[in-house]
């Protein structure tokens, strides 16, 4: 019941942002052509003016002839330079009726006063129209180039925490390796100490228990330790020309069995034809491995895992990797990548860590969103990898 009411839910959104599109565009032509009836009405309306008002009132018709300019400018500003010139052709026609009935006649001079006024309606109306159309060309580059530098700022913005970041993880990496051989053997020293001493201990001894909690909790420390160095010290990356689907197939097929358990699905989307990329496969892996493990982590009561491949325009080939648990809290966000941060009762906190620091050492990029059902992980590889 639930899923039919996700699904009719997720129907209806899509359905709606399907009509928004529309929706704005029929509001823009009603508003477009409200716009275009108005221009009409005032220019007969002025006309109107004209037939009501006797001749012998000259001041009145030749200030209503100076009114047939606002519906042409106003047409000229919002339509440009067609919109400018079908309002003062509209004007003209309108105007020149009353011209040959009451003025051609009585005031001949009069008359040929209005047909150079005709003729400077068109004239307004085709520079104005003009000068609309450059306006509004000119406030489309000027957005169109604000969008840019907005576009760019962006880039520039999350360059800089790529930078901030790889910084944090080389420092860490410096520290981790300085600490851990200082700790490394200790820790094999002390090992070996609990197992002398349990072999000292009779079988029934209550004592035991401890030992072999001591033993447990040491192996755990050990495998901390193995973590640290893992990450402290990641090799240079030794690139190779790879089949990316052979890749993502291999990695697919390791984490297929514990999906399974959870009663997740694994599927593929892959670009076709195949795509090969020159990269360390192993390291490209484990960062893939550390993906996919992370995801099924998010789906403890089953999902579906998508691995897909999509081209990052210029910039190179994007591995996505897609999960359905929910998404990540974006109180939490900013901090994922960070070395040893997790949320996991008995997470390391270097899975993330270690899929970044492989992504920046490969020219690339790691990056995050949260999409309709889940967490989308985004790892990008340049044209030159």
């Amino acid at each position: 019941m639930k899923k039919d009411a996700s699904a009719q839910v997720l129907s209806k959104k899509k359905q709606h942002s399907a009509e928004h599109p529309r929706s704005i565009r029929m509001q823009i032509q009603r508003s477009t052509a409200a716009y275009a009836f108005g221009v009409a009405a005032a220019t007969l309306s002025i006309t109107a003016l004209h037939l009501a008002t006797p001749l012998d009132r000259i001041v009145l018709h030749q200030i209503y002839q100076r009114l047939y300019y606002i519906p042409i400018i106003a047409a000229a500003v919002k339509f440009g330079l067609r919109g400018g010139l079908l309002a003062a052709l509209f004007a003209s026609v309108a105007y020149i009726p009353h011209v040959l009935l009451h003025w051609q006649h009585s005031n001949p001079d009069y008359a040929l006063n209005q047909y150079a006024e005709i003729v400077l309606f068109n004239v307004v109306g085709i520079v104005t129209g003009a000068l609309g159309d450059r306006s509004r060309a000119a406030r489309a580059r000027a957005e169109q180039t604000a969008a840019e530098l907005q576009r760019a700022y962006a880039e520039l913005r999350q360059t800089f925490e790529q930078l901030l970041r790889a910084d944090r993880l080389i420092s860490l990496g410096e520290l981790s390796a300085a600490i851990v051989h200082e700790v490394r053997n200790p820790l094999g020293a002390i090992k070996g100490a609990v197992e002398i001493m349990e072999d000292g201990l009779s079988p029934n001894s209550s004592r035991r228990e401890f030992a072999a909690i001591a033993k447990r909790e040491i192996e755990r420390l050990d495998r901390l330790v193995e973590e640290f160095l893992r990450f402290a010290r990641s090799p240079k990356p030794v690139v190779e020309r790879t089949d990316l689907h052979e890749l993502i197939e291999a990695v697919a097929s390791l984490v297929e069995r514990q999906a399974a358990t959870q009663g997740v699905a694994v599927a593929r989307e892959l670009t076709s034809p195949r795509t090969t990329v020159i990269v360390d496969a192993s390291q490209i892996r484990q960062a893939l491995l550390n993906l996919c493990l992370n995801a099924l982590q998010a789906m403890p009561k089953g999902g579906r895992l998508t691995i897909r491949t999509c081209s990052d325009g210029e910039k190179g080939i994007a591995i996505e990797i897609e999960d359905e648990g929910g998404g990540v809290d974006p109180k939490i966000s900013a901090r994922i990548f960070d070395p040893f941060f997790t949320t996991k009762e008995r997470g390391l906190g270097l899975g993330l860590s270690i899929a970044c620091k492989i992504a920046i050492e490969h020219g690339g990029a790691l990056t995050f969103r949260n999409g309709e059902r889940g967490a989308v992980f985004r790892l990008t590889l340049p044209a030159s990898a």
